[in-house]
């Protein structure tokens, strides 16, 4: 009898070949068009698609801390391909958010020629009894709080693509969900009513990102009270903000810039008016020296991989691989957002690409760290881009 985890490893090896085929279609489409951004073409989502399909089956590795003061013993749950849907993908956030790319770029290309193997993937790990499991491991002790709020926007991001999905599948898998989404979405007004102040690092617990993701949810799924608590925190955390300085922003680890994750989400907090003026206290003009750390697109490791993974690096390269990607989101938010004719807008949507491609470029550079995730910020700002074209 073949696991889940054999059978992902098998669809891993049949579309290593489309994978390779589509990427080089996906760089030399780039090397002729560097001021615009890569096409989300039918070559170009099936390659971003491989990406999670090569990972969603394959397990979290062992904790390697084993406790400073209190032993402990590893084992993985028997049961894990039944009572758990997200234990691929490296860790659990990243588990999720690669079936919310999965199912983006399913919408988009329902007929691309692993479309099959994407639904197979996603009603393995959408079951209701895996979904039921994950919920039981949320309300047990000690875990209430596990990947919040993080993991807690991204899945309810999935559910909320689910659910605005005019799809049989979709339709079930959003039912599957739901309980789970319940208890995120009880837990995290307290959570974010509690803060005395946002997080504005440039990592997982940033406030700002999340506000977005949950905001983004709220307004697809029609959830006006959700809605409207969402703004007020923004506006509480965030309105009186000026000056933000990215020149000095950057960490060694940062996946998100925290001056434009803070400005993209007020874009989609404020009118326009409103907007533009605050943006113009908040953040350096594009051709401000202030501004240049921005234009850098991936930020350089010298290690070998070898060197970075014996002292537990390797991950920090590819968060500064995948920045590139979410600072192109953030840059084509705000280029969106911004009035037509207002000088920012075309720097902006430049650099937006410039950094898309360069992330692309970079992806594989530091492995299984980073080939796991990225491909789920490339099509997020994509996706952001094309829709902005089409308006």
């Amino acid at each position: 009898m073949t696991t889940g985890w054999q059978r992902s490893g098998a669809a891993a090896v049949a579309v290593l070949g489309m994978l390779c085929l589509a990427l080089a279609a996906v760089a030399a489409e780039s090397a002729m068009q560097p001021a615009a951004p890569p096409a989300l073409d039918r070559d170009t989502a099936q390659w971003l698609a491989t990406l999670p399909l090569a990972c969603v089956g394959k397990p979290h590795a062992p904790p390697r801390s084993r406790g400073y003061l209190y032993q402990t013993t590893v084992a993985i749950k028997p049961d894990f391909a039944t009572t758990r849907a997200f234990y691929g993908c490296y860790d659990w956030h990243s588990s999720v958010n690669s079936m919310w790319t999965m199912t983006q770029l399913l919408r988009r290309y329902p007929d691309m020629p692993i479309a099959k193997l994407i639904r197979e993937k996603l009603k393995e790990h959408l079951s209701a009894d895996a979904i039921n499991g994950e919920v039981a491991f949320f309300n047990e002790e000690g875990n209430h709080t596990f990947e919040r709020p993080y993991g807690w926007a991204w899945l309810l991001r999935l559910y909320g693509e689910m659910r605005s999905w005019d799809d049989p599948d979709a339709k079930k898998w959003a039912a599957n969900i739901e309980p789970l989404a319940k208890v995120f979405l009880e837990r995290t007004p307290p959570y974010l009513n509690t803060l005395a102040a946002p997080m504005r690092v440039g990592t997982h617990a940033n406030t700002a990102y999340a506000l977005k993701m949950l905001l983004e949810y709220a307004r697809r799924s029609t959830e006006p009270a959700l809605e409207a608590a969402l703004v007020d925190r923004a506006k509480a955390f965030f309105l009186a903000d000026a000056g933000c300085a990215p020149n000095v922003e950057v960490s060694g680890s940062d996946f998100l810039s925290p001056c434009l994750t803070e400005a993209a989400l007020m874009a989609d907090v404020l009118p326009q008016a409103q907007f533009v003026k605050w943006l113009d206290a908040f953040l350096p003009a594009p051709d401000s020296p202030r501004f240049q750390a921005l234009t850098v697109g991936v930020i350089a490791m010298s290690q070998s991989n070898d060197e970075l993974e014996k002292t537990n690096m390797l991950g920090a390269k590819s968060h500064l691989i995948g920045l590139a990607a979410s600072r192109a989101r953030s840059l084509e938010d705000l280029a969106a957002a911004l009035p037509r004719g207002d000088a920012r807008v075309g720097p902006y949507r430049a650099l937006a690409a410039s950094h898309a491609r360069s992330s692309i470029a970079a992806m594989y550079d530091a492995n299984y760290s980073g080939s796991h995730w990225i491909a789920t910020f490339i099509t997020d700002y994509l996706v952001s881009a094309h829709r902005a074209q089409a308006r």
